[in-house]
């Protein structure tokens, strides 16, 4: 008799121990379901934010040219290399929100996992092209400063906007 109720007994135990883990893995689910949609809310907010700004920036950049254009060839030539930069810039930030809208954590792990490839590749190839990019437009800005003779106030404030450019480069 004894056997039988050890039997009985392990056996609920087992049971136990099986909701329990099957309890443990929902609740893990849940808690890796909740901080992947926060971190795709955030990259998705960051993208979309970064639409308006750069809407804002091709007027700006127009009217600057328009009303400062023709007088010096560099700045005008940095003027329109940023505008030409925004204007191309803006399918490549619609096509990054556009794949992060795609991954959706309750479908299919093989669509999201392609979709999230296809999102770290275009920033491996915008990182890419930013380190030639950038350091061409600091060359010519800072040939425009040479030029220009600016002053010790200037010439700081363009070092330390070179030193936060790379400081957040490298923390994004």
């Amino acid at each position: 008799m004894e056997l039988e109720e050890l039997k009985t007994v392990w056996a609920s135990v087992d049971e136990r121990l099986k909701k329990q883990e099957i309890l443990k893995e929902s609740i893990i689910r849940e808690i890796i379901s909740g901080k992947i949609n926060k971190s795709l809310n955030k990259l998705f907010w960051n993208e979309s934010i970064s639409i308006p700004i750069l809407l804002l920036l091709i007027p700006f950049l127009v009217h600057w040219y328009g009303k400062f254009g023709g007088k010096d060839i560099l700045r005008d030539s940095i003027v329109i290399f940023a505008g030409v930069f925004c204007v191309v810039y803006l399918p490549i930030l619609i096509y990054r929100i556009y794949v992060l809208m795609k991954i959706d954590v309750s479908g299919n792990i093989k669509d999201n996992l392609f979709y999230l490839n296809r999102y770290n590749n275009q920033i491996k190839r915008e990182k890419y092209s930013m380190a030639f990019i950038v350091p061409v437009l600091y060359i010519f800005v800072s040939i425009w400063f040479l030029k220009a003779k600016a002053n010790v106030f200037v010439w700081a404030i363009w070092i330390c906007l070179i030193i936060f450019v790379i400081l957040l480069s490298y923390w994004s």
